[in-house]
C-alpha cells in the first residue's frame, strides 16, 4: 500500500475532534466520582462556547459548578488526544481531576498542610486558567516527551534541557520564567510560565508556528509548570 493511500486510511480511523473532546470529558467524569467520590457532569457552557463547566451533582457547601476557560493550549491538548497519543488522555483527565478534587474535598480529606487559603487558590486557578499536564509526560533524562518522567523539573534542568535546543534559552525576571529564541535582531518569547502560581503558563505563536520543535519543547514546559513551587 502507497505510503499515501496508508495515511489516508489512518486518518479515516482517526476519532473526530469533537469525539476526542468528549472523551476527555466522559474521562473526568468517571474519575471524580471513583476516585474522588464526586459525581460530576462536564460539558461545553450553552451560553460560552468557549467555556467548559464541571457540575457537581451532590449537595457542596461551595459553587455547584467550576467554569474553566477553553483557550488554545486546551484545544492544542485535545488534537494531540485525537491524534491518539500515547497516555495523554490519561495523564491530562488525571491533573484535571486533582485540580477538581482539590476544589471540592472538605479541608479534613486533604493532606495536613493544606489550609483553607490553599484550596481557594487551587479553585482560582481552576476558575482561570487552562489546567495542564502531568509532568509525567515529560522524559526527565532526554527531550522525548513519550518517555516517562521522574519528579519535577526544577529550574536548572529544565533551562539545560531547552537550551538542548538551538538559539534556545531560558529567563527568569519578574515572577516569570521566559523561553525565547535569540534571532539576529532580538530574543524573541516563545513562551512565559509563572513563577507564583503552580500550573501558570502561556505558549506564544512564535513557538506554535515551529511545528517539528514544539512537540518537544511545550512538554518540558507543561512538565516545569506542573512542579511544585518548592521544588524547582
Amino acid at each position: 500500500m502507497k505510503k499515501k493511500q496508508l495515511a489516508k486510511l489512518k486518518q479515516q480511523f482517526r476519532p473526530s475532534y469533537e469525539t476526542a473532546r468528549q472523551q476527555l470529558f466522559a474521562a473526568i467524569e468517571s474519575k471524580t466520582a471513583a476516585n474522588h467520590d464526586l459525581p460530576t457532569t462536564v460539558y461545553i457552557n450553552p451560553k460560552n462556547q468557549d467555556e467548559l463547566l464541571i457540575e457537581l451533582l451532590k449537595d457542596t457547601t461551595k459553587e455547584q459548578k467550576i467554569a474553566v476557560p477553553l483557550d488554545e493550549n486546551f484545544k492544542i491538548v485535545v488534537k494531540r488526544i485525537q491524534r491518539q497519543e500515547a497516555g495523554l488522555l490519561d495523564r491530562f483527565s488525571d491533573n484535571l481531576v486533582d485540580e477538581i478534587a482539590a476544589y471540592w474535598v472538605p479541608a479534613a480529606a486533604q493532606p495536613a498542610d493544606d489550609t483553607d487559603t490553599t484550596q481557594e487558590k487551587h479553585a482560582s486557578e481552576a476558575k482561570t486558567t487552562e489546567p495542564v499536564m502531568d509532568a509525567s509526560s515529560t522524559a526527565s533524562q532526554g527531550l522525548d516527551p513519550q518517555q516517562p518522567a521522574s519528579a519535577g523539573l526544577t529550574f536548572a534542568d529544565f533551562s539545560e534541557k531547552i537550551a538542548a535546543f538551538p538559539k534556545f534559552s531560558v529567563q527568569k525576571t519578574n515572577g516569570e520564567a521566559t523561553v525565547v529564541e535569540a534571532t539576529p535582531k532580538e530574543q524573541r518569547i516563545l513562551a512565559t510560565i509563572s513563577e507564583d502560581a503552580l500550573g501558570q503558563f502561556e505558549i506564544l505563536p512564535a513557538l506554535e508556528r515551529k511545528y517539528k520543535i514544539k512537540l518537544d519543547v511545550i512538554p518540558l514546559i507543561e512538565a516545569y509548570a506542573a512542579t511544585s513551587l518548592d521544588q524547582r
